[in-house]
């Protein structure tokens, strides 16, 4: 480092490009020194020029800055302009010029800086409105202008300190830069595909838990299980089919046997979505106290009752439970939710189990007095609305020499949250699951240093339940769900969302348990995560102002895949929640 001390302190800008030093003071004030020493930085300055020639341009510049004896601006109108420098002797001083020498690029309206890391590229920063895009870091080349990254980063905002660096000495090809002190990279094995996983066994028993409020079990209530995937398009109030009934046992499972044949139109809706069949279980009672408070509970289950052709994401393990709640919504009751709303949150004391001053979670629960079977009690449901939301299915990650890739094709295989509102609020549920054919191929494919999740259009309803025994109504709740892949009117069949780059990088590897890291050797290799499923994204989307999390199931169709460059030496990676081989990393991040 070295400190100069001169008179600069109203100088618009000042630029070098090491031994050279330019003073630009006003429209028609260009001072240039020369910088002694530039390699070490201990010289001394010399001003050896002062010169008006082509300097009110660079005046009202944005930036300026310098590349050998190139110096470029860019002007608030999003053009970048070029100039020549030249020094000529003359006897006792030196005539110093600079003089245009044309446009680089033109119509950069939203570059708010731009800079060289060396000759012939000229990187760029591009602010927007937009949270997930603005700060994007693009490359180019200058003779002729072309795009040679259209993303090296996103999310670097304000200004950024970029040095031409012709006096620094060229990293080592083989080294990955870091911050600070080099990552610690004992440990980990080179990385191999986890092995294929054992196909889900088909299985016409479908399995639960029911539990009071505390935790306790909700044992003696009937349960009621229904197909979840039909009456998508009818209007009007439809009759949901009911698939089997059975009572909760004293720890609060209950078990339900499939019709061996199920019935077609159910059949249809399980062949439309892959082989897996979506279901919903409910029970309900009433607390044995005084205030004989109308208690239920809703499931959303699936199962595979044959080789399913889709890959199940995982999140609807039997063997959950699923907690009762006070039913004091009626069939007139009104959803709150307004359009404008982006999301919901609840007051941090919210107790759902508080009914006119009275905490229920803990109390006894019954059966109905009216007793229910499956030839007098039905359910039923109503589109209350619905609307298309992008929603997160998976991210990738690629940090340093390598490149990312993530593949969403064919079909869906994504679990994604329910919402369920018996009482004041809504409350999140179980999944459901979509694996139904999209007919299309979305993602991304080797995209240089780019970590970002990814999005599909997705059309989730809000749907009004109704609990039905010998033609009174005995229980209604509201549920919000997704239906399946949808793209929007002159919408995008899947986009980009935020970028997740912050995950990657030698920090993050140090955090990383080493038992979770694996590496690869550098030279073009390649790695897919096409096993197990990914990890559950919380607010991978916002539907009728609820957020729901998201989970995909990684196949041959869906995957997150990294694939290397030239350089040599290792270049490490790391599950989120365990080694790549292990089939259960989730997601892997990029040293």
């Amino acid at each position: 480092m070295k400190t100069y001390s001169l008179a600069w302190q109203n100088a618009k800008r000042i630029w070098t490009n090491g031994s050279r030093v330019f003073v630009l003071n006003a429209a028609d004030s260009l001072e240039v020194y020369k910088q002694s020493a530039p390699t070490t930085g201990n010289g001394t300055l010399t001003k050896i020029s002062e010169t008006a020639t082509s300097t009110a341009a660079l005046f009202d510049a944005t930036n300026v800055w310098m590349v050998n004896s190139t110096v470029y601006a860019l002007t608030s109108t999003g053009a970048i302009n070029q100039y020549s420098y030249t020094e000529t002797p003359i006897i006792g001083t030196i005539a110093a010029r600079l003089q245009s020498a044309g446009v680089v690029a033109t119509g950069l309206t939203d570059v708010s800086q731009a800079w060289s890391p060396g000759a012939g590229v000229v990187n760029t920063q591009t602010t927007t409105s937009d949270p997930d895009t603005t700060g994007q870091i693009a490359k180019y080349s200058t003779g002729p202008w072309a795009q040679l990254d259209p993303e090296v980063r996103t999310g670097i905002v304000g200004t950024i300190m970029a040095d031409a660096g012709p006096c620094l000495a060229d990293p080592d090809p083989s080294v990955q830069p870091y911050f600070a002190t080099s990552p610690d990279e004992t440990g980990g094995v080179e990385a191999v595909d986890p092995a294929e996983e054992v196909a889900q066994t088909p299985s016409n028993t479908v399995t639960g838990k029911f539990t009071l409020g505390s935790g306790l079990p909700a044992a003696g209530l009937r349960v009621t299980l229904t197909a979840n995937d039909l009456g998508d398009g009818a209007t009007g109030q439809t009759q949901v089919p009911f698939l089997g009934m059975a009572t909760t046992a004293a720890d609060g499972t209950w078990s339900i046997t499939l019709p061996g044949t199920l019935p077609a139109d159910v059949q249809q809706a399980k062949d439309d979505n892959g082989g897996i069949l979506n279901l919903q279980a409910t029970a309900e009672g009433v607390t044995t106290t005084t205030t004989s408070t109308p208690m239920l509970g809703v499931d959303t289950l699936s199962t595979a009752t044959a080789q399913q052709s889709a890959t199940v994401s995982g999140q609807n393990d039997y063997g959950h439970s699923t907690l009762l709640a006070p039913n004091t919504v009626s069939g007139t009751t009104q959803d709150t939710y307004a359009a404008s709303t982006d999301s919901s949150t609840l007051a941090a004391d919210y107790n759902p189990y508080l009914v006119n001053g009275h905490d229920v979670s803990a109390e006894a629960v019954r059966p109905p007095t009216v007793p229910m079977s499956s030839g007098n009690c039905w359910d039923t449901k109503t589109k209350i609305d619905s609307s298309t939301k992008y929603t997160v299915v998976g991210e990738a990650h690629a940090n340093w020499d390598a490149k990312s890739t993530f593949e969403y094709e064919s079909s869906m295989s994504s679990s994604i949250d329910t919402a369920v509102k018996s009482s004041g609020n809504w409350t999140i549920g179980a999944s459901k699951e979509l694996s139904q054919s999209n007919g299309m191929t979305v993602g991304w494919s080797n995209k240089s240093k780019y970590s970002h999740q990814y999005q599909v259009p997705i059309l989730y309803k809000k749907w009004k339940y109704q609990h039905w025994c010998s033609g009174s109504v005995r229980a209604t709740w509201y549920k919000i769900e997704a239906s399946g892949y949808h793209i929007p009117a002159d919408g995008a069949a899947g986009k980009f969302g935020k970028d997740v780059s912050s995950k990657d990088g030698s920090a993050n590897f140090n955090k990383a348990p080493k038992a979770n890291r694996t590496y690869l050797e550098g030279g073009g290799g390649t790695l897919s995560l096409a096993h197990g499923s990914s990890v559950k994204f919380g607010g991978a989307v916002s539907a009728f102002g609820i957020s729901l999390g998201a989970k995909t199931g990684y196949d041959s169709n869906h995957s997150q895949r990294i694939t290397l460059g030239n350089q040599p030496g290792k270049q490490w990676i790391w599950g989120k929640n365990g080694s790549l081989s292990s089939g259960h990393a989730g997601v892997f991040y990029s040293k």
